[in-house]
């Protein structure tokens, strides 16, 4: 294995590409802590259900705009990168917002 293929960036996936992977992995993971929680009688259907769609969204969001920045860094365009970056936290705050989880 030669070092220089090892560490070479790539972009060859779009963003939504990103997208999808992010909310797969985030929405799995909250689906297993939600349905712990829910067989504890922690938390409702209702709640998982909830904390399922705002994780995946969030991780969604998190997911491309996370690999899409670092693609537009290998390509050295870091004022679209932060750019790029800066518009995520803005959906971030967006989707905090609107998807709002019942506190214990």
């Amino acid at each position: 294995m030669q070092g220089s293929k090892f560490f070479t960036l790539s972009a060859t996936r779009l963003p939504f590409d990103h997208f999808i992977s992010g909310a797969l992995i985030a929405g799995m993971g909250a689906a297993a802590l939600g349905f712990n929680e829910y067989l504890n009688k922690k938390a409702t259907k209702n709640d998982v259900t909830k904390k399922i769609v705002k994780y995946a969204v969030t991780g969604g969001i998190v997911g491309a705009v996370g690999i899409h920045a670092s693609n537009l860094i290998a390509q050295r365009r870091y004022i679209h990168a932060a750019a790029f970056a800066t518009v995520g936290v803005g959906g971030l705050l967006i989707a905090e917002k609107l998807i709002k989880l019942e506190s214990k």
